[in-house]
This record gives C-alpha cells, sequence and structure tokens, in this order.
C-alpha cells in the first residue's frame, strides 16, 4: 500500500513538473531591416540572460504591428514613435532615428517647394499604414495641397515612381545602386537651419519629429551637397498590461548588452535606456519609469532633512510638555502641601484646650478645612494622588484626637 502510494505521489509530481512551463513572450518582427534585425537580436539577448523566453513572430510594419500589441497577439514590437496613440502600448525606450529620405528622379526640373515636389509625377507615400504614410498624408493636409492632384504608386510600383518618401535608417550601398535613378530632396536650405526653415516649421506641428542633416558625401557621389530633412525615433513598445518586472529587466539586460544592438547600424550607436519620456508618443511603461529613476533618492532619503527637522521638534514640544506637566503637578501638589501646615496647627491646639465648646470650633474648622481642600481639588482639577490621601489620613487622625481630648474633659467633669 505504502509502495503504491509513494509511486502515485512521484507520478502527480513529474506531471505537475511536466507542465509547468516558463511564461513565454513574443517580440513581432518585420517586413525590413534594420527592424527585423533589432528584433532577432533582442530575442538571443533575452533569452541568454533571463529566465524567459522570448520568440520573434512575423510582423509587417509599424501600423500592422501596432494594432497586433493593441489586441494583446504579442507583447514586445518595434514602433515609429509617429504611430497613432493607444493607451493598451506603452513605450519601453527610443532604439534609434529614422531619417526621413526623400527622392526625386534625375533629370526632372528640381522641385523649389514641397508643394511642387508632390506634382513632380508619381509619388510612393510609404508602405501602406506605415509611419511614413501617415506623416505624408499630414503633411498633404499641412501644406494645403489639392489631394486629388496627386497621382500615388503603392509598393508593387515602387520603381514607377518619380518622388519617393521614406523614414529608413542609412541606405546601403546596395539600396543606393537600386536608387541610382534618383537624387535626394532637401526640405530647405541648410542655411536657413535655425532660421526659421521649413524642417523646423514641420518638427513645430509635430514636437516627436526633430530636423536632421544627411551630410554631404555620406552616401558617396550620391550626395554632392547637405540634404536638410527631419528624423523620428523608432521605439521598443509593449503591451501596458506587460508584467513591469520583466519590462524592467529587459531595459537592465539589453543595456548590460548595448554592444550587440550597436553594432547593427550606426544610428543605433547612441541606444541607451536613459531618455527623456516626454519627447515619446506613447505613455512610459511602469517598468521603464522605475528603470528611468532606479538611482533617485527614495521619499524617505528626499526629505531625511524635513523628517529631521519634524523630529527634532517632535522631541522639543515632547520635553517642553513633560517639563511643563512636571511643574503643573508640581504646583497642584504643593498646594495640598500647605493644607499639611494648617492641619498640624489644629493638632498642636488639641492638648492646651480645656472646654469642650473651644473643641467643637476646633472641630468645625477642621470640617470646614475638608471641605475646603476637596472644593480645591474638583476646582483646580487636583489629581487625587497619595498627597490627598495623606491629607485625608492626617484629618482624620486630628478629628480623632479631637474627640478623644473631648472625652478626657467629660471624664474630668464627670468625676
Amino acid at each position: 500500500m505504502r509502495h503504491t502510494l509513494f509511486i502515485f505521489l512521484c507520478g502527480t509530481f513529474l506531471f505537475l513538473g511536466c507542465n509547468t512551463h516558463r511564461k513565454a513572450y513574443t517580440i513581432l518582427g518585420n517586413i525590413e531591416d534594420p527592424q527585423n534585425e533589432i528584433a532577432n537580436t533582442i530575442a538571443t539577448i533575452l533569452n541568454a540572460k533571463l529566465h524567459d523566453s522570448v520568440k520573434v513572430i512575423r510582423g509587417s510594419g509599424s501600423m500592422m504591428n501596432l494594432e497586433l500589441l493593441e489586441q494583446g497577439k504579442a507583447d514586445l514590437a518595434i514602433l515609429d514613435n509617429y504611430s497613432k496613440y493607444s493607451d493598451k502600448v506603452s513605450s519601453i525606450f527610443p532604439l534609434y532615428p529614422q531619417v526621413l529620405h526623400i527622392l526625386y528622379r534625375k533629370g526632372s526640373v528640381t522641385p523649389k517647394s514641397l508643394k511642387e515636389l508632390f506634382l513632380n509625377g508619381k509619388v510612393f507615400p510609404g508602405v501602406k499604414e506605415s509611419g511614413t504614410q501617415i506623416f505624408v498624408e499630414q503633411l498633404i493636409t499641412d501644406l494645403n495641397i489639392d489631394r486629388s492632384k496627386i497621382q500615388f504608386v503603392d509598393i508593387l510600383d515602387f520603381f514607377d515612381a518619380d518622388v519617393i518618401f521614406s523614414f529608413t535608417d542609412l541606405l546601403t550601398m546596395e539600396e543606393l545602386r537600386d536608387l541610382s535613378t534618383y537624387e535626394l530632396y532637401s526640405i530647405d536650405d541648410v542655411n536657413k537651419l535655425g532660421k526659421g526653415s521649413l524642417a523646423e516649421s514641420i518638427c513645430t506641428r509635430h514636437p516627436q519629429f526633430e530636423p536632421f542633416i544627411i551630410p554631404n558625401d555620406l552616401y558617396g557621389g550620391f550626395t554632392t551637397a547637405p540634404i536638410l530633412t527631419i528624423k523620428i525615433d523608432a521605439i521598443l513598445a509593449c503591451r501596458t498590461d506587460l508584467d513591469k518586472d520583466f519590462v524592467y529587466s529587459l531595459i537592465s539586460t539589453l543595456t548590460e548588452n548595448s554592444q550587440a544592438l550597436k553594432n547593427i547600424n550606426p544610428l543605433l550607436f547612441n541606444v541607451s535606456a536613459d531618455f527623456d519620456p516626454r519627447r515619446l508618443n506613447f505613455n512610459i511603461h511602469i517598468g521603464s519609469k522605475d528603470f528611468l529613476e532606479r538611482y533617485n533618492p527614495s521619499f524617505f532619503e528626499k526629505y531625511a532633512d524635513v523628517f529631521s527637522a519634524i523630529v527634532t521638534v517632535i522631541v522639543a514640544f515632547a520635553s517642553s510638555f513633560y517639563t511643563f506637566s512636571q511643574w503643573q503637578k508640581s504646583r497642584k501638589k504643593n498646594k495640598i502641601d500647605a493644607y499639611y501646615k494648617e492641619l498640624l496647627a489644629f493638632r498642636a491646639r488639641i492638648v492646651p484646650m480645656e472646654t469642650a465648646e473651644e473643641l467643637n470650633s476646633l472641630q468645625k474648622a477642621l470640617k470646614q478645612l475638608q471641605e475646603e481642600t476637596i472644593n480645591l481639588v474638583v476646582r483646580e482639577k487636583l489629581l487625587a494622588d497619595e498627597s490627598f490621601s495623606i491629607f485625608l489620613n492626617l484629618s482624620k487622625i486630628v478629628m480623632e484626637e479631637i474627640q478623644s481630648r473631648k472625652q478626657e474633659i467629660k471624664s474630668v467633669l464627670g468625676s
């Protein structure tokens, strides 16, 4: 019987052990790099350091990834900081800046303005529902351009476009070869930066963006002059209800292994978990907030001087109160003690008295003294303590001695 019970218990524990698995988290990849490479690198780093496993699942652009996070079908994703706000999604930290590359076909007349650029032929506004497309649509509205006059093309006709908009990292040599029939468009004269340039106007309307200069010869002969454009951060985001301890560990681990991310692309070189959360489009996750405030003094440390002052005042007040209460107690005791002298004076007068009338008069005075003392205790709220008890006992003794003296006098007169 015992052997059977032992086998049953072992089997139960084995079953529970086999069915107990670690929490698995998912991070969305993307249809293009560096987002896809970043997602895979993040998963590799976390799987090597944390107990929880992270799996990369297929994503499809910033907007689609945002929807998957909102629906709870993924835990982590890389989003454009320009994505629509959602309270179901929170920011973890910014990863790298995405630079707006505007290209137009060589051989055509260089557009003198963005408005003219949009009317310069077929326009590719970015992948459908991407951050780039959202920005381009908003830019058309800001510039008050008649949308019906713009001829758009989608990704399938990418190389038919005369104008291309794309928020991306630095272009690779392979991409530059594919785009050899295009040249970069500068939003405004670089020399106007800081003096009310169009780039600054765009960033004023959309504070998530910042002006950016693509340096001369960054892309070899592809750029023969500095290009003024704008940039927006790509951020690591998550579900708002994701465990805060996991997010804290995630940031800590990625910070310790940031070199692996920096090696992906030059724009990730400054990746850091120390950032200004006010520039993020989504609310910062509580786990990220805790990490940012990890070196901040605690509430008690922050207000240590105030607490010290309060304690000092309380101690001083308590000491003063104790001193005052002791003084009050002593003063009240002294009031009772004053009546001891009268009792002793009454007692000294008993023996010399020769008549009952004198003793009756003394007895009456003693009763008045007792009443006066009792009234004093009530009126002055004196404590009926040991001093008052001694007074009552002493007055009782004096009263008995008066009675005894009256009996002596009566005996003498009777004989």
